[in-house]
C-alpha cells in the first residue's frame, strides 16, 4: 500500500509504475527500523525514540508510521497513535537536508487527513517548549496550545500540549428501513 500526498492523489493514475521523481509517502515496516533509528538520531538529540519504542509503534495495531522515501533513503517520518476519536502525533521528523521544503507541513496535513478518515475529531501532540520551529509550524496549521506540561520529557524539559479540532467526518450512509419505489416494483 503506498500513499501519495493528498495534493498528488489526482496525478497518481498518470504516474508510471516505476518510481517517479517525487518521493513516495508510504507505511513503514520492520525493514525500515534501522532507517527510522537514523532519522530519530539525526533529528532529535535527546527526544528520540529508542529501538524498542519504534518496534512497539510498528507492531501496535492502533499506530501508523509513514515514511517519505525518495528512492535512496528515508527523508522523513510520521508516527501516529489512534486513541478512539483522538489521533496523537507521536513524532514528526525530517532529516536536515530535506528541511525547508514543506515536508513537515505535508506530513502534518497527511496526519490530519488520516485522522479524519478514521473518524477522529481531534488531533493532539506534545512539543518541546524549546522547539520554536515546530511550535511555529503547528501554529501556522491552526493548532491551539492548551497547556504546559512541566518536566514532560525524561530529562526534565517542559512541553506544550497542542491540539486541533478536525471537521466532523461525514455520517455513514444509513439505509432506509422502508423499501424504495424501485425495490417495491421488483417484488
Amino acid at each position: 500500500m503506498g500513499l501519495d500526498y493528498p495534493f498528488a492523489r489526482e496525478r497518481k493514475a498518470q504516474l508510471p509504475c516505476a518510481r517517479s521523481e517525487r518521493a513516495l509517502l508510504r507505511p513503514a515496516g520492520f525493514l525500515d527500523l534501522e532507517a527510522l533509528q537514523r532519522i530519530e538520531g539525526v533529528c532529535f538529540q535527546r527526544r528520540r525514540f529508542r529501538k524498542e519504542q519504534l518496534e512497539w509503534v510498528l507492531r501496535n495495531e492502533r499506530a501508523l508510521t509513514l515514511v517519505e522515501d525518495d528512492g535512496r533513503r528515508l527523508t522523513g517520518a510520521l508516527m501516529l497513535l489512534f486513541e478512539g476519536r483522538v489521533c496523537r502525533v507521536l513524532s514528526v521528523a525530517v532529516i536536515p537536508e530535506a528541511r525547508r521544503r514543506e515536508l513537515g507541513t505535508r506530513l502534518m496535513l497527511v496526519a490530519e487527513d488520516l485522522a479524519h478518515d478514521r473518524g477522529c475529531s481531534t488531533i493532539r501532540l506534545e512539543v518541546s517548549t524549546q522547539n520554536v520551529g515546530a511550535i511555529e509550524l503547528y501554529r501556522t496549521l491552526e493548532y491551539v496550545m492548551d497547556g504546559l506540561l512541566p518536566g514532560y520529557y525524561s530529562w526534565g524539559e517542559d512541553a506544550f500540549s497542542m491540539h486541533k479540532s478536525l471537521a466532523a467526518p461525514p455520517p455513514p450512509e444509513v439505509a432506509s428501513a422502508r423499501p424504495t419505489a424501485e425495490q417495491n416494483s421488483m417484488s
